[in-house]
């Protein structure tokens, strides 16, 4: 039976731009939201590495998904791809009047960027000590990537009402957990793990407060297990795939993994597994609070452990100063959790390790846990929807933003 839900309850289809995949979703905008229809496509490799192609597939590959599946509407509110925006913390001195001319003069500086040719968004922090200047997150893209990301939807027969950064959708889509008085006390550190590049917020409560892109992350650990070992891009991708399977429970496995719920103003909780429990950073290995089972080949372990050092240190060394930055800015305030999001992190190894290495508790976040299914939305295309999708982040998020063309 197909429920009737009315035009002005539902979303936008949110169409998130990755790298590796490009991922469709549309609720039901109550609370907590309804799923409609969720889809996703991979991006062949050609497409990855060549834009031209990359831009003669997804016009296709969304039209074809919107068409399989129960999406409603040609409203679309899209991300802006995080390989191609610039996030920056500035400190900015000023008056209101000349706020925004601060912010483009100090972008420039620091990213050697024209701003004419960018579009800024600015979110100044708030909870500092009295201080001359005012610290804002800024995050920026050319208008040529925004313009082109419009045009790719026109080409795909929608319209786009709006285009969200994504460290902006990514903690919307967390903003539920938030709503209670005492949450903006709340430290959270978000680690989003793409196949290009790794994204992190740190949040009181649902403010940021500093937001960070780091070259480091999926591809980067693909492509050095590839060299060291003499295997195609292909071979040591469907390696990393196997051994983050292994570690995530199925829907016949939901209760073999400990959860924490967190609750949300509606009463739903947000399904999470908790990696670790650690309050110092770890001299010695830590028994992790759930196990990442045994993968299926012996050698995937070693294969992983002898090849992403270098790109694990600089992930590492990004995240240490980030949490350093913090530390300067809020001496009282200490992150108290990390939160894993994004493809990537469904190698709970991987995780496990950050967490332990930084010596902060951790949960893998599943941002669909929250949405109430119906035998309408139950046939999602490219996604599971019985495993955690700590990789769908961004287009909930989107979901839930306003428009804003």
């Amino acid at each position: 039976m197909r429920l009737g839900f009315s035009r002005t309850r539902l979303s936008p289809i949110a169409i998130d731009f990755g790298a590796d995949s490009i991922k469709l979703l549309q609720v039901v905008s109550v609370d907590p939201p309804q799923l409609l229809a969720a889809a996703a496509i991979e991006v062949p490799e050609e497409a990855r590495t060549n834009m031209t192609a990359r831009a003669a597939f997804i016009p296709d590959a969304i039209r074809q998904l919107v068409q399989d599946q129960p999406f409603r509407g040609r409203k679309t509110i899209c991300s802006i791809p995080a390989f191609h925006t610039l996030v920056q913390n500035l400190q900015v001195s000023g008056g209101e009047d000349e706020f925004a001319d601060q912010v483009s003069l100090q972008f420039q500086q620091h990213l050697n960027v024209n701003p004419a040719r960018m579009v800024l968004r600015s979110l100044v922090v708030d909870g500092l000590n009295a201080s001359p200047k005012r610290e804002v997150v800024c995050m920026a893209a050319s208008r040529d990537v925004i313009m082109n990301h419009i045009q790719l939807t026109r080409r795909a027969k929608l319209d786009a009402v709006g285009l969200e950064c994504e460290p902006v959708a990514m903690m919307r889509a967390f903003e539920h957990l938030y709503r209670r008085k005492g949450d903006d006390q709340r430290t959270t550190a978000f680690i989003d793990i793409g196949a290009v590049v790794t994204k992190i917020v740190i949040a009181h409560g649902s403010a940021i407060v500093l937001a960070k892109t780091i070259h480091a992350a999926g591809d980067h650990f693909i492509r050095h297990c590839a060299k060291t070992h003499g295997l195609t891009f292909e071979q040591a991708k469907e390696v990393r795939i196997q051994q983050s399977q292994a570690g995530l429970p199925n829907a016949g496995q939901e209760d073999s993994c400990p959860r924490q719920a967190s609750p949300s103003a509606a009463g739903m909780p947000t399904r999470s597994i908790e990696l670790t429990g650690l309050d110092e950073p770890a001299r010695q290995p830590a028994e992790p609070a759930t196990r990442v089972a045994d993968p299926p080949n012996p050698d995937v372990a070693q294969l992983d452990a002898s090849t992403d050092g270098e790109v694990l240190d600089c992930l590492l060394d990004e995240l240490m100063l980030c949490l350093r930055y913090h530390r300067n800015l809020f001496p009282e305030r200490r992150v108290e959790k990390l939160v894993f999001l994004g493809g990537e992190s469904r190698n709970l190894e991987l995780c496990q390790h950050i967490a332990q290495t930084v010596g902060i508790g951790a949960q893998l976040g599943d941002p669909l846990a929250r949405l109430v299914r119906t035998s309408d939305s139950s046939n999602a295309s490219g996604v599971d929807l019985r495993r955690p999708q700590p990789g769908w982040a961004v287009p909930m998020g989107l979901c839930l933003g306003e428009t804003n063309l």
